[in-house]
């Protein structure tokens, strides 16, 4: 018995979330587009992540969610500082990558939505995280993220 997949799960969106997406594909890393004065104001991406979040049929994601992954990212970002170099060691990039099965499974129980999946898809890849300030970076706009949700709830 094959399982009918989610209208939305390839759908681009023409969400904040969907915008966001689109400034990622364009962008070398993760550096170049999660800027401070892009995601933390109020009004920036993060905020506007949270509002989409909240929207739709797909409003049932809570912070509970944001939180269980904010922690792996900051358990991980903890190693990631120890390193001199700036680099990332392979460890680290396989912890990183191990996060996209979590946020799969999430998915899978309709935790998340199909927009912060793909969002977080995009993301987390060797492509956009190639070292320590693109993780930063990323955990940073993460960050922002989980404090807009405790904020508009």
């Amino acid at each position: 018995m094959s399982k009918v997949k989610d209208k939305n799960q390839n759908k681009q969106s023409n969400s904040p979330i969907g915008e966001l997406i689109d400034e990622i594909k364009k962008a070398n890393s993760l550096k170049e587009v999660f800027i401070p004065e892009k995601y933390a104001l109020p009004g920036g991406w993060a905020e506007k992540v949270v509002n989409s979040l909240r929207k739709g049929k797909d409003a049932s994601m809570n912070s509970n969610q944001l939180r269980k992954i904010f922690t792996h990212l900051k358990t991980i970002e903890d190693k990631v500082d120890r390193n001199k170099d700036g680099q990332l060691t392979t460890q680290q990039m396989n912890e990183i990558l191990l996060l996209m099965p979590q946020i799969a499974y999430a998915k899978g129980r309709d935790l998340i939505t199909w927009d912060f999946y793909n969002l977080m898809k995009e993301c987390i890849t060797p492509k956009k995280i190639k070292d320590k300030e693109d993780y930063k970076s990323f955990v940073a706009f993460y960050t922002a993220i989980v404090a807009y949700s405790k904020m508009n709830k």
